[in-house]
């Protein structure tokens, strides 16, 4: 027996190819919604197998509301499944379900002789066509069944593709009436199924609007503050220019200071050189005075 471990899209497992996982097992894992909605799929032939190796297969399912595309892998006892639908299905989805179905399909068929090219829909009987077949397999209806069927299925019409259940089917023998009631009973329950992808993709439309929205408020939220840092940025710039030019004005000061500086130097230089030359000549008028007061008689 092969064990699974589930997990979002990734499954432990311990099948040695993908031919391996029956259909009883992935029932078990995926549950029985999403495994009667896959083998529906698979049922009416709605798969085509791209490229099928022991371990890996590309494929294609026509859904409700186009082709998705699917790859999944065994590698190293890990299922590996991808699926291009929006479904939130969890591990995996019905797409995922139909293409291993028809894996096993194909490899049984392959096992016991038969051609891989079979349609799978071979295998599956279409109600509406048992129903046909068990009609004229019995020739004739009792008016009784008809007549009940009838009396079911106005009642029951008015409920097709509604959230709220069918009335209860009448109790009949097998035979072509009662397969008319299956027939409407599986239809009531593919219309429900519509509805449920229509209300999900709804959903999704929705989501995905509200988040544009909200993507868009942003974006303008992140345009004026880009605005309003480019208006600081402006004013800064005018700041610098304005604190370039005092600089450059401290420069001249600084520069005409240091003139100033060296001039008073200069003079002063001078100024000593005059004072030194004045106390030779004074010392020099002392002398002479002295001179001539010596030569004068007293």
């Amino acid at each position: 027996m092969k064990v699974l471990l589930t997990m979002r899209n990734r499954i432990a497992c311990s099948a040695q190819s993908l031919i391996q996982l029956e259909p009883g097992m992935i029932q078990s894992v995926v549950g029985g919604q999403v495994y009667k909605l896959g083998n529906q799929y698979f049922s009416e032939n709605r798969v085509r197998i791209l490229e099928a190796e022991p371990s890996q297969v590309t494929a294609e399912v026509n859904g409700t509301f186009g082709v998705y595309s699917q790859l999944i892998k065994l590698r190293g006892g890990t299922l590996i499944t991808k699926c291009s639908c929006p479904s939130t299905e969890q591990p995996f989805c019905r797409h995922c379900v139909a293409v291993l179905l028809q894996l096993f399909h194909d490899g049984m068929a392959k096992q016991s002789g038969t051609s891989l090219s079979e349609p799978a829909s071979s295998a599956v009987t279409d109600p509406l066509k048992a129903s046909e077949s068990a009609g004229r397999a019995s020739g004739d209806f009792h008016f009784r069944e008809v007549t009940c069927f009838v009396d079911w299925m106005q009642g029951a019409v008015g409920y097709l593709g509604t959230p709220q259940s069918l009335p209860p089917a009448p109790d009949l023998p097998p035979g072509g009436v009662r397969s008319w009631i299956a027939t409407l009973t599986e239809l009531h329950q593919r219309l429900l199924q519509s509805e449920e992808d229509r209300i999900h993709a709804q959903n999704e439309l929705q989501y995905a609007g509200t988040r544009i929205k909200d993507l868009e408020l942003e974006l303008n939220v992140a345009r004026r503050e880009m605005m309003e840092v480019q208006g600081a940025c402006v004013g800064l710039q005018k700041e610098l220019e304005r604190c370039q030019d005092l600089l450059a004005e401290f420069d001249a000061v600084t520069k005409e200071r240091d003139r100033l500086i060296s001039t008073i130097k200069t003079m002063k230089d001078e100024l000593q050189k005059k004072c030194a030359e004045l106390d030779s000549l004074s010392l020099t008028i002392k002398t002479v005075s002295k001179a001539i007061h010596g030569i004068l008689p007293s």
